[in-house]
């Protein structure tokens, strides 16, 4: 056959490009948002889920008057694909910007403030850095080479730690970038690939070669006699995230949940109790440890056996009164100082929504080496062994209830390589006609990101072909 051009009758055109009944595997964000944009192109979406519920991470309660986000509770504003959705379906009038404040770390049994001008742990500025008291002198000093140094990263994937600590040394690296940076996605600067994580800094360094002077040049300078304004970086909804769940529910023709797939091949989908269906298009949004099994690939079970932490939270409310705080929405905690937590945010100050006139919502973060033995035991163990390790840092009263959530291997670490394992997966899935997979395996961790990947996902399965005669 030969390839004519591209067809100009508009009946032909659309039959070309019209997604028909599309099924999608996973419920979380991801899904969710895949079975959205599919929708808006006119398929007809039938969607499984292997647990007994919709959103994934995504874990909204409210109780006395508390917004409790068990999952996550905001996401970047800067990325607009999920501000976009939300708009599209009418919750704009539900956006809520974070609060800022003074941010803090605990270090050396004490909590600090972070230098003024520091942007994602990089000094920016020089007479804060000098004043602070955050580093030592020989750790200012040896920060302070980064304006010389040459170049670290040389077209070949390396560690976070290796990257920062070459260019601004180990203080600043485990007293301000590790406890920022790592908590992001539950793990260690060690394992954390800078290509796959943050490789802004790649090209930062690329055109400054320092990190100082780069990061200076992309803060914007403030007009003599101004004060530069503060907006808090994260946006959520009002009544919680998981009201997004709840509107994106009906782009869901059929549903199932408490359902497995065993097997996924073109165009077919083999469920557990042997059922197969076949689809016009199949989209993958599920938890990585599924992809392997499911698509019989060894590029999908490198992905599967790739590394997973699990982490708790727990929630803690309060009288106002019995939190001692300080003006900002929480700190994080450097990991030389033995505490079991990595992180405690004040989330009625981050999000005034969150709790009642007169109370306080806290959330603290247990540091990943410390939940495998934790998890074996009961909430109220988890929640009274957070909450004697915060009194160690700062006075809290008696809570009036809290709420544990556990999180199993639900957290991807994109270590070294981790974009060769990517680029051969998607190329191992390309040979497989009609099916597609997005999620935070992928392209990115945050909701935004999970997002951003469904959409593309869709878009690939719904590309109008040139037609062949």
């Amino acid at each position: 056959m030969t390839i004519l051009g591209t067809v100009k009758d508009e009946t032909i055109r659309k039959w070309v490009n019209e997604l028909k009944h599309i099924a999608i595997i996973g419920g979380g964000i991801t899904g969710l948002a895949a079975a959205y944009y599919a929708k808006q192109q006119g398929a007809r979406v039938t969607l499984y889920e292997a647990n007994d519920r919709l959103g994934g991470k995504i874990k909204t309660i409210h109780r006395d008057g508390f917004v409790l986000e068990c999952g996550p509770d905001g996401y970047m504003a800067r990325k607009p694909t999920l501000t976009d959705l939300i708009q599209e379906l009418g919750l704009d009038g539900q956006l809520v910007r974070s609060k800022t404040g003074t941010s803090y770390i605990y270090v050396r049994q004490k909590l600090r403030q972070m230098p003024d001008g520091s942007v994602m742990g990089i000094p920016t500025k020089f007479w804060p850095m000098v004043k602070t008291d955050l580093f030592t002198w020989r750790g200012k000093f040896r920060a302070g080479l980064d304006l010389v140094l040459p170049r670290v990263y040389h077209g070949t994937d390396i560690s976070l730690d290796t990257f920062f600590r070459t260019r601004l040394g180990p203080e600043v690296v485990e007293s301000m970038i590790e406890p920022l940076l790592s908590g992001i996605y539950n793990g260690t600067l060690q394992d954390m690939s800078i290509e796959s994580t943050f490789p802004q800094f790649i090209t930062i360094e690329r055109k400054k070669r320092s990190l100082i002077l780069g990061m200076k040049a992309l803060t914007p300078p403030v007009q003599a006699g101004a004060t530069p304004r503060e907006a808090g970086k994260f946006l959520s909804l009002r009544n919680g995230l998981g009201t997004l769940t709840e509107a994106l529910r009906p782009a869901i023709d059929q549903l199932y949940l408490n359902t497995r797939v065993a097997a996924i091949r073109p165009h077919e989908v083999e469920l557990s109790d042997g059922t197969v269906e076949t689809f016009d298009g199949i989209i993958l949004a599920t938890s990585p440890e599924a992809l392997g099994p499911m698509l019989g690939l060894a590029e999908a079970a490198q992905l599967s056996d790739l590394k997973r932490t699990s982490s708790l939270t727990v929630l803690a409310a309060f009288k106002e009164t019995d939190v001692a705080a300080l003006d900002g929405t929480g700190y994080v905690i450097a990991k030389r100082e033995g505490n079991a937590l990595t992180a405690c945010s004040w989330m009625h100050k981050k999000w005034p929504h969150m709790a009642p006139a007169g109370m306080a919502l806290l959330r603290v973060y247990i540091g990943s080496e410390h939940v495998p033995p934790l998890l074996k035991e009961d909430d109220e163990t988890i929640a009274a062994f957070a909450l004697d390790e915060l009194r160690t840092i700062q006075h809290v009263g008696k809570p009036l209830f809290t709420k544990v959530e556990r999180h199993l291997d639900t957290m991807p670490q994109y270590e070294v390589g981790h974009k060769a394992y990517v680029r051969s997966f998607n190329r191992a899935l390309a040979a497989l006609d009609g099916v597609e997979a997005c999620g935070a395996i992928l392209d990115g961790v945050g909701l935004p990101d999970c997002v951003d990947s469904a959409k593309q996902a869709v878009e690939r399965l719904n590309v109008t072909p040139e037609v062949l005669v």
